[in-house]
């Protein structure tokens, strides 16, 4: 009996000490630590981050990682979800406060501007790395480019009916053009590093919106 009632008493400490330990691990803000995950992969790439790197700038262990996010790929997945989802509502709120000509200009600037201060869009940087041979991660790229080019194309519809821009313009073909436009002034800016080109080419995107 008393030794029945020692294993008991064991079995329950133990399960006890293992609740603790594993809420310890838990007792994390997960949107917090996403962004941690997102900045490294921002940074360096998907290739190019470990699991170890991950585990350091998340400051959590493997297990909690795989218990929250899944493995590297699915986590990546929701890091460029939440990427996505930030950089979406930032051009939307630009939308509310000036007319859609200048609303379009200032998503244009803010998207080139990141790379001018030596940070390329994640979802420009990813569909050079990953797009062509990644299934899963070209169509959550082409999502996120099909929103951003809708939220474009009805500015630009927009400034059409209001007489901002040319009636001979087609929104959405522009919309495409502007969207492109991102991927190849990153290009030039790795390949020229010149901030006086990209500041050149950005006028010269912007100057044929409105001829």
């Amino acid at each position: 009996m008393e030794y029945s009632c020692f294993i008991f008493f064991g079995t329950f400490i133990l399960q006890l000490y293992f609740c603790t330990i594993m809420a310890r691990n838990k007792a994390f803000d997960p949107e917090e630590r996403l962004e941690k995950a997102r900045d490294l992969f921002w940074q360096k790439g998907y290739n190019a981050t470990s699991m170890q790197d991950l585990v350091d700038g998340m400051q959590l262990n493997r297990a909690s990682i795989y218990d929250t996010y899944g493995d590297k790929h699915a986590l990546f997945q929701q890091c460029l979800s939440n990427y996505a989802k930030q950089a979406l509502k930032d051009y939307k709120q630009c939308c509310e406060v000036c007319s859609p000509v200048a609303a379009v200009e200032h998503i244009v600037r803010k998207a080139i501007s990141n790379r001018k201060e030596g940070q390329s869009c994640l979802m420009v940087k990813t569909s050079f790395e990953l797009a062509s041979m990644d299934q899963e991660i070209k169509d959550l790229v082409k999502h996120q480019a099909l929103e951003l080019i809708h939220v474009l194309q009805e500015l630009l519809e927009k400034a059409k009916q209001m007489g901002e821009i040319p009636a001979d313009k087609d929104p959405g073909l522009m919309a495409r053009f502007l969207y492109s436009s991102f991927s190849s002034i990153w290009m030039m800016d790795v390949l020229f590093n010149d901030k006086q080109l990209i500041d050149q080419l950005t006028d010269h995107i912007l100057n044929s919106i409105r001829r």
